[in-house]
């Protein structure tokens, strides 16, 4: 069975337990077979030791990452006692799943010094408290995928904070701004279409102290110059 084959039996196997709140249904990635086939040509291609993400809300993301790499250590996290318990729970049989309840710039920090490279999935973008930029100056030797990003696309939606959108000004602000990003392609000749039908998420992708090289050669993956801190943000 190749690769592609096991994350599309993998993918449309998990449970849609976030159904229950998300306004894109739940499922991984917001069920976007796109964002999986993109996140497992990136784990090969960086030849990752692990995957961290952000936000675990119920798991399904987790639940995916988990069972499609059995021999990679899995973390994610969640500030909600609630969710960090029910995920743990759902993932009780999956050894390689480590999940807590804090801070997701902690956990970072934690994550890329016990593993290098490290795949990092941010998709902590819920409630009052907004811990992108944190994340991401906490990264060094990740490949990293931001969720809800700005990729400047009307089918693709992307989350605003206090009037400040998670698109490309965001990294304008980080310590150390990135020269340029690359985004999932959405006219990359992708092979099987997305069923998500209702709120697909824009997906960006840094790399954070690792080689940009294997960005570049990713069919999946279209460049972007970084904006200027000084030009305005979208609304």
């Amino acid at each position: 069975m190749d690769r592609l084959d096991q994350t599309v039996i993998v993918f449309y196997q998990t449970e849609r337990a976030g159904v229950c709140r998300l306004s894109d249904g739940g499922g991984p990635f917001g069920f976007d077979i796109t964002t999986a086939i993109a996140a497992d040509d990136l784990i090969t291609r960086y030849g990752c030791a692990a995957v961290a993400e952000t936000g675990c809300f119920l798991g399904d993301t987790t639940s995916y990452l988990a069972r499609r790499y059995p021999e990679l250590p899995v973390y994610s996290c969640d500030t909600d006692p609630g969710c960090a318990a029910f995920t743990a729970r759902r993932l009780r049989c999956h050894p390689n799943a480590v999940i807590t309840c804090e801070d997701s710039p902690q956990m970072l920090a934690r994550v890329v010094q016990a593993h290098k490279p490290v795949l990092a999935f941010l998709d902590a973008h819920w409630g009052q408290r907004w811990p992108l930029l944190a994340e991401l100056d906490a990264l060094d030797g990740a490949v990293t995928m931001i969720h809800d990003f700005d990729i400047g696309h009307t089918r693709f939606s992307y989350d605003t904070y206090d009037g400040t959108a998670c698109g490309p000004g965001i990294l304008a602000r980080m310590s150390s701004p990135p020269d340029r990003y690359f985004i999932i392609d959405p006219g990359a000749a992708w092979p099987l279409p997305c069923q998500q039908l209702g709120r697909r998420a824009g997906v960006a992708v840094l790399a954070a102290g690792v080689a940009s090289g294997p960005l570049e050669h990713s069919p999946w993956l279209a460049a972007r110059r970084a904006v200027p801190a000084s030009q305005p943000v979208p609304a």
